[in-house]
């Protein structure tokens, strides 16, 4: 396969709403063809690439940022917004919208979908994660779906091997047909046009959508939600700080035992206090911390896949408000206590620019015990009656 574009490639963009898998779908189409870097004058990522369909068609592709809506209200939205309109230099308007969607959630995705087959462009709906839909017993006409919306409408699975066949069965295709440019409609009518799509084209369990009310009604409860959400955060950080106690004096045992077998077979000098008290004890330091790391990681994944934080997020909203902050910064502030870093790139889902700043001013501020030693190390000579 061919990694560099030709004159005559198929300029293609993925688009849709954060966490639908439209990176997923990306890396499964060009594999380790693409290229990362940062749009010209902004800090969002750009993500290029090229592969030959299996008709040999060149195609392009960018992974457009996550985008809610058209009327962009962050820095994300307004790269993928100029770009699906053909206003960002240097860029050209892409030949194919490729519209990627959860299938899980079409409620929430269709909303964007309808804006973008107003803008004219021909365009592909994808229904990614379609064997998550069908395991909850969501059922999807597609036929019915397509011609409702006036696009095709096609299947994929991103993270499985030939997931993505039937986009490229379409890809290697004659493109759609253009659907008319239309204006913009508020939000009201965009909202009936998405039940009309629901009521024509899918069937959801009245099983699941019930257990989704009755959880609403707790979790976002303003007592009782609060309580639980106080509950959770309490057995999160008792596990962080606590739990994980074991495992690392288990690490930091083994590191040391590392250190000393290996310090018996060297004899003294720089190369022995290089690797046992540089490499080894210096990465053993770092390495120790890795329990509390994946403990916390591992209940934010668990907690988003559920679909609690969101909540959540809702549920603090008006307290978070008191701090100058927003509900939105309650997701980056909980990855900072493992890292600062993840936590300020999560800032870009929120889009109040104040907001924004103000979360990624407050986001170090957030403890992790990899801060711990360097507390030890100002409290002794600031509070020597500490010692």
């Amino acid at each position: 396969m061919s990694s560099a574009p030709s004159t005559s490639a198929l300029h293609i963009a993925l688009v849709g709403n954060p966490n639908c898998g439209k990176t997923a779908l990306f890396n499964r189409l060009t594999g380790s063809r693409q290229k990362v870097a940062n749009y010209a004058g902004v800090t969002v990522e750009r993500k290029e690439g090229f592969f030959v369909s299996p008709a040999g068609r060149q195609i392009r592709i960018l992974d457009l940022p996550g985008a809610y809506s058209l009327h962009a209200a962050s820095l994300d939205e307004a790269i993928t917004r100029d770009i699906c309109m053909g206003k960002r230099p240097g860029e050209p308007t892409p030949d194919l919208l490729v519209s990627v969607v959860d299938a899980t959630n079409l409620r929430l995705h269709l909303r964007f979908v309808l804006e973008l087959r107003r803008l004219g462009l021909p365009m592909v709906v994808v229904l990614n994660m379609s064997d998550a839909a069908a395991k909850r017993g969501i059922h999807i006409d597609r036929d019915k779906l397509a011609a409702a919306l006036g696009v095709p409408v096609v299947q994929t699975v991103a993270i499985k091997r030939e997931g993505a066949a039937a986009l490229l069965n379409v890809l290697d295709g004659t493109l759609p047909p253009a659907p008319p440019a239309l204006a913009q409609a508020n939000d009201l009518e965009v909202h009936a046009e998405v039940n009309r799509l629901l009521d024509a084209a899918v069937t959801m369990p009245a099983r699941t959508a019930a257990l989704d009310d009755r959880l609403d009604r707790i979790v976002l409860h303003p007592v009782l939600g609060l309580v639980l959400l106080a509950v959770l955060l309490f057995l999160m950080f008792q596990a962080v700080f606590s739990w994980a106690a074991p495992l690392m004096d288990g690490l930091e045992g083994g590191v040391h035992w590392f250190g000393e077998i290996v310090g018996t077979h060297l004899p003294d000098g720089m190369l022995k206090s290089l690797l046992v008290d540089g490499l080894i004890a210096g990465l053993g330091s770092v390495v120790v911390f890795l329990p509390q790391i994946l403990i916390l990681f591992l209940f934010i994944l668990t907690l988003e896949e559920s679909g609690y934080l969101p909540r959540a997020a809702f549920l603090l909203d008006r307290l978070m408000m008191g701090a100058g902050l927003s509900g939105r910064s309650f997701i980056p502030l909980l990855s900072s206590f493992a890292c600062a870093i993840p936590g300020i790139m999560a800032t870009r889902t929120i889009q109040d620019p104040r907001d924004r700043l103000t979360t990624i001013l407050v986001a170090p501020l957030m403890t992790c015990s990899a801060r711990l030693p360097v507390y030890a190390l100002l409290i002794a000579p600031s509070f020597p009656s500490a010692r």
